[in-house]
């Protein structure tokens, strides 16, 4: 983990944007519950954090060599990353929708789009999976090709894991959930025993306990 990255988090934190309440479980757009939220929606709105996540999910893109023809934001929260990310990089960019539109041409993908792109997906943030398995099936129906998304946070769960390696894609991500684990403990947003928590439910969403 980089200096870039634990301050990234450290502002992240101080932000407000890691919320964590055991006691108070979150509920998540799957339907499962969880010790953490993180509110990446919020990074927007201080641009000197969301500036450091940019510049972090370039590093991630040239590090890792990733190829492809646009850079595609998940709707809603990974648009506005998605926008950002190719603005500063000078390339293409649309996005993609949840679900085909309901009038006009019915579009999945809007923006420009070629015959058989490639398509990096942005998300902002990475949990059971679904969100991503239902676009990128989509996206594949529309002929187009997806192998690597990116993220600001993948909480690397068994569920995430078993669609990634199902889709035969792979998932980046600027922070994982035991770095932003270990980075709260540091920081003295958990104690030990929330620490373990996080652990535990990350193992085993569905039967974790608090």
């Amino acid at each position: 983990m980089t200096e870039k990255t634990v301050a990234l988090v450290k502002e992240m934190i101080k932000f407000g944007l890691i919320k964590i309440s055991p006691q108070n479980p979150f509920k998540y757009a799957s339907g499962k519950t969880g010790p953490i939220y993180c509110d990446n929606r919020l990074m927007s709105s201080d641009p000197k954090m969301w500036k450091l996540a940019i510049e972090l999910m370039c590093e991630q893109i040239d590090e890792n060599q990733l190829s492809y023809d646009f850079i595609t934001g998940v709707a809603t929260a990974g648009i506005s990353h998605a926008a950002a990310l190719a603005y500063h990089r000078g390339e293409p960019m649309n996005y993609v929708r949840s679900k085909p539109k309901a009038h006009g041409t019915g579009k999945v993908v809007e923006g420009k789009v070629g015959e058989n792109s490639k398509l990096l997906l942005v998300e902002d943030l990475v949990n059971q999976g679904s969100s991503i398995e239902k676009v990128i099936k989509l996206i594949r129906e529309q002929g187009h090709v997806v192998d690597s998304v990116l993220c600001l946070v993948d909480y690397q769960t068994p569920n995430a894991k078993r669609v990634a390696k199902e889709l035969g894609i792979e998932i980046f991500s600027l922070i994982n959930l035991n770095q932003l684990a270990d980075i709260c403990l540091s920081q003295k947003l958990i104690e030990v025993r929330g620490h373990a928590l996080l652990m535990k439910w990350q193992q085993d969403p569905d039967n974790w306990e608090n």
